[in-house]
């Protein structure tokens, strides 16, 4: 997914602790980020004094058993490290509860644990439910495959699902979004790709989704990469597909959500022969308009004031970024317009390198137009990391100055960012949402590219 950052903490995940036998089981509270934001968390206790075994549960990002250590122990006060997340517990047991401090990111929270009864242990459980993902044996053939990156440099490690039946089949190459993804995509407990795959497949479609460079199982290095770099491993996955006997030649789509919507039509802007493009949650903005307007939209959905500053100050930031300004005074231009230091650091780590300014520069109306092949863009309604009405708006506009007669453009009511139904559209909901993909759009979807490249 595109990244977003706000004056709240990203990807807060926590933990509790604790220091004598009466701690041990399962706790759970929320952390209150700000008013009427809250990240639900699960500590679960087990052992004996050395050997205490520690892990966090964070359900609404779908991040479970968290390892934690335990720096201190005593009958009334512990605190606990969590390493893979950076964080730290403080806390004393206090009424039966664990009453302390977490902190992350120079951020502290107060955070009390109350102990986790059979009931809130069940609706847990049903809270981290994923009903649509697939569990073999699958009414397809599913192959792990690996094949070389067009430099020849290293490999890519990916899974391939081909339908029942005689082929050669048409088939989609998955692109993700920005981070480093596996092939499933996976977030929050949940696998888009794994999801799409799966009804693709049904739907007579082979599939191809591949781990992104430098991780899970494939080689090569992610950071540094620039969407240049990143549409080349598309250019892979499509070499390697023409390969295989099973797929039609002819009939090679892409399927690119949230930055994958940007890799992709690099691609297929470069290649004719692509034979369809569907981008979920791409842009039809400049890379910097939506920096400023993901920054501002989500500031604001968390309740904080002032978006058209936020807005601003976030496009001079972007200027900035691409100019090569020093990350030194970048982050004092930010301070003295009220950031804390901790956001403003963040914001340096994630856009202020070679894939910031790479992403920051992208021009849709360089690259759209020169897609020859049929078009499928969807977003969703509630989306708040790329707003559907201007990217579809901006899409509208450059598709209708090119001479691509076969292109579809949706927004689709109530959808997020992971094409979940949606209430808020922020970030922090999409762990809590059983769904993992709205069934209508993947319906869409096959329909769509049932109908440029079925039999």
């Amino acid at each position: 997914m595109l990244k977003w950052i706000t004056g709240l903490v990203a990807g807060l995940v926590l933990a509790t602790s604790s220091a004598a036998m009466e701690t041990a089981g399962d706790w759970h509270g929320e952390l209150n980020i700000q008013p009427g934001v809250s990240l639900p968390l699960v500590l679960h206790i087990a052992g004996s004094e050395p050997d205490w075994q520690v892990s966090l549960d964070s359900p609404n990002q779908g991040a479970f058993g968290i390892p934690g250590s335990a720096e201190k122990m005593t009958d009334t006060q512990v605190t606990l490290k969590f390493a893979a997340i950076g964080a730290s517990y403080e806390a004393a047991l206090e009424d039966g509860k664990l009453a302390g401090t977490f902190t992350q990111s120079g951020k502290s929270f107060a955070l009390t644990l109350a102990r986790q009864s059979e009931e809130g242990k069940e609706k847990a459980k049903q809270a981290a439910a994923r009903p649509q993902h697939p569990e073999a044996p699958f009414p397809y053939t599913v192959e792990e495959v690996s094949y070389p990156h067009t430099s020849g440099a290293f490999e890519f490690a990916a899974t391939l699902t081909l339908p029942d039946g005689k082929g050669p089949f048409p088939a989609a190459i998955l692109v993700s979004g920005s981070g480093p993804q596996d092939r499933d995509e996976t977030l929050m407990g949940h696998k888009p790709f794994l999801v799409i795959a799966d009804h693709l497949t049904k739907a007579g479609i082979a599939v191809l989704r591949f781990d992104d460079r430098g991780t899970a199982k494939s080689g090569g290095t992610f950071a540094g990469a620039t969407i240049d770099d990143f549409s080349t491993d598309v250019a892979s996955a499509f070499e390697y597909l023409n390969t295989r006997d099973e797929i039609n030649q002819q009939k090679i789509g892409l399927i690119g959500h949230s930055e994958g919507g940007v890799t992709a039509p690099l691609f297929a802007a470069r290649q004719p022969d692509v034979a369809f493009v569907v981008l979920l949650a791409g842009l039809g903005v400049d890379g910097t308009t939506l920096w400023a307007e993901q920054q501002r939209d989500m500031a604001v959905a968390y309740g904080l004031p002032n978006g058209e500053a936020i807005y601003q100050a976030m496009r001079v930031f972007a200027e900035q970024v691409i100019a090569g300004e020093s990350p030194q005074a970048i982050e004092q231009d930010l301070l003295s317009k009220g950031y804390d230091k901790a956001t403003a650091q963040q914001y340096l780590k994630v856009v202020a390198n070679e894939w910031g300014r790479s992403f920051l520069t992208y021009q849709p109306e360089e690259v759209l137009p020169k897609l020859t092949m049929p078009v499928l863009a969807l977003n969703g309604e509630k989306d708040l990391q790329v707003a559907a009405a201007t990217n579809i708006g901006g899409m509208e506009a450059i598709f209708a100055s090119s001479e691509n007669e076969d292109v579809t453009l949706k927004i689709l009511p109530d959808l997020n960012h992971l094409f979940q139904q949606a209430e808020s559209g922020l970030p922090d909901e999409y762990g809590r949402i059983n769904q993992t993909f709205a069934p209508q759009a993947l319906l869409i979807i096959s329909d769509w590219i049932s109908s440029r490249v079925g039999e």
